[in-house]
């Protein structure tokens, strides 16, 4: 007689068991998966179990789920957590998601002169109408891994978006790429100059938002702590301003400057210029004045005499400061022609206002924002009529 063939028994599936806490911060974690720091999911969970539940539960489109995945995979390596990242790595990667590798283990424990040879890495973007501009620094740490800090800062109102973490070299490209994959453009410089960037915001009355005041004050102690900062612009390392004096700002280098996408988004704030506006369609409409030369000559003197207001000594300053700026991003973008007329412009605001005319630059500024809201009021209108034109019934009279 044959021996019957033993059948193999199937294992039953894994269960994951949780207490009554850790199915609580389950919950929770997921409830809250955009409030989560990704370098700091190991001591929020703790748990390989907890870490195991995550994985079967995350949703995949969630924008956070791949760091979260990273992280996890590089703070359990218990068999059964790295099984399960590896599957729910592999459904991502099935539907087009990039996954960062793994770091590899280091044959010696560290490699101290690599690691002390690594620069900062440094990003700045252009400055926007408002004041506002994006930053990203990675600054290296011993023996390895970096610190970041990343966000959107302004001038006026201060730190608006910024995060801080500590992340390893592989996390720290990814999340470059991503940086900036959604800000563009961003240009290379020192961290002397982004600590000067950084620390005139932190100046500011502006209080901004408290949670991205408080990262910045987090990271600051070691910025202070590697560079010093600028005694002037970065730019003036690259274009001496003397350079400058010989070159004549005339009106058509002014409007080729305002005209170029990286100011397109500078204009008067809206507020500011109510009151010039309803003047200026006061004089429009106004009887006193007949010819268009009379109308044309008391518009003038309203929008000269509302510069005055516009722009005091504190705000010519800053304009100055945004202008310096700009020109260092165009002469990193190789634009050296419109680095020269953004700086031009910046040195034009120390000169006082001489008796036969306002500042140039400022008097174009705010002649491209009236144009602009005047423009736009005409827009809104024009298809109003057309659309009640074309809606009306047409009537067939006997």
């Amino acid at each position: 007689m044959s021996k019957k063939k033993k059948q193999r028994k199937k294992k039953a599936p894994e269960k994951t068991l949780l207490s009554p806490e850790e199915e609580v911060l389950l919950k929770t974690l997921l409830e809250n998966l955009q409030d989560i720091d990704p370098t700091k999911i190991g001591e929020q969970i703790q748990s390989p179990e907890v870490a195991k539940a995550l994985l079967k539960k995350i949703p995949p489109e969630h924008p956070n789920t791949v760091p979260i995945l990273v992280s996890i995979r590089e703070a359990f390596d218990q068999k059964g957590v790295q099984k399960e990242i590896k599957r729910a790595l592999f459904k991502l990667e099935r539907k087009g998601v990039q996954i960062p590798e793994a770091d590899q283990p280091e044959k010696t424990p560290f490699l101290m002169k690599r690691t002390e040879s690594a620069e900062p890495n440094i990003h700045v973007g252009p400055v926007d109408g408002s004041g506002g501009r994006v930053l990203f620094m990675a600054l290296p740490r011993i023996p390895k891994g970096y610190d970041i800090g990343m966000g959107l800062v302004n001038d006026e109102e201060g730190f608006l978006e910024f995060v801080s973490g500590t992340y390893s070299k592989k996390q720290m490209k990814e999340v470059r790429a991503l940086f900036f994959e959604q800000v563009s453009p961003l240009v290379e410089t020192s961290l002397s100059h982004a600590a000067t960037i950084l620390e005139g915001i932190h100046n500011q009355e502006g209080s901004g938002r408290v949670d991205a005041t408080n990262n910045y004050l987090q990271l600051r102690p070691l910025i202070l702590d590697k560079t010093s900062l600028l005694e002037r612009p970065a730019i003036y390392d690259f274009i001496p301003p003397e350079e400058l004096l010989q070159e004549s700002f005339t009106d058509s280098r002014i409007q080729k400057l305002l005209n170029h996408k990286l100011l397109e988004t500078w204009v008067v704030p809206p507020e500011d210029i109510r009151p010039l506006m309803e003047e200026i369609q006061k004089t429009e409409e106004s009887p006193i004045f007949i010819s268009e030369a009379q109308k044309a000559e008391r518009i003038n003197e309203l929008t000269e005499k509302a510069l005055d207001e516009l722009y005091p000594e504190s705000k010519r300053a800053l304009l100055k400061n945004r202008l310096e700026e700009t020109a260092y991003v165009f002469f990193k973008l190789e634009e050296e022609e419109y680095a020269r007329l953004s700086l031009a412009a910046a040195l034009s605001l120390d000169k006082k206002d001489s008796i036969l005319g306002v500042n140039p630059f400022l008097k174009a500024l705010l002649q491209r924002t009236l144009d602009l809201f005047f423009k736009s009021i005409k827009e809104m209108a024009q298809p109003k009529e057309e659309t009640e034109e074309e809606d009306s019934p047409k009537l067939i009279l006997p």
